[in-house]
């Protein structure tokens, strides 16, 4: 004998429960935003100002003097001299 379902398909209740789980998260997200939100927004504050200042420091180091100190190499290999 064939048994048939008393609900029919399972389909629906998987997309519900999936959609409950999603929510969920959902809120636990909001939550946490909420209670982190400004120590995050500090530490990428922070972390923002310390970028700015490496980078303002490359930008006006001055490294020509440290070519100038290398030895100079001769060339070789790969001319011939005529």
């Amino acid at each position: 004998m064939k048994q048939t379902r008393k609900f029919g398909s399972r389909k629906g209740a998987t997309f519900i429960e999936y959609a409950l789980l999603a929510g969920l998260v959902a809120i636990i997200v909001a939550a946490a935003a909420m209670f982190f939100g400004e120590d995050l927004r500090n530490l990428f504050t922070e972390t923002g100002a310390q970028t700015e200042k490496v980078t303002e420091g490359v930008k006006n180091s001055d490294i020509s003097s440290s070519f100038s100190r290398a030895p100079q190499q001769k060339s070789g290999g790969g001319e011939q001299s005529k």
